[in-house]
């Protein structure tokens, strides 16, 4: 059960990088006028994602 919680949080932590690099990516690509909706979308995806990899290392430790 343990490792479950090891691989789910390892994938949000992945989704959570892609997510950052997409909004990063955005960013330095300039007129941010167009894109910095898409930049704030892909922020608080970061944050959803990476949120949720830290609580689901809670939940493991708090199970043991």
């Amino acid at each position: 059960m343990k490792k479950i919680y090891l691989i789910a949080s390892i994938v949000m932590f992945l989704l959570a990088v892609y997510f950052g690099g997409m909004a990063y990516k955005q960013y330095l690509a300039g007129n941010l006028d167009y894109n910095l909706d898409k930049v704030y979308i892909n922020v608080g995806y970061f944050a959803l994602f990476l949120s949720i990899a830290v609580y689901v290392l809670h939940l493991r430790e708090h199970k043991s």
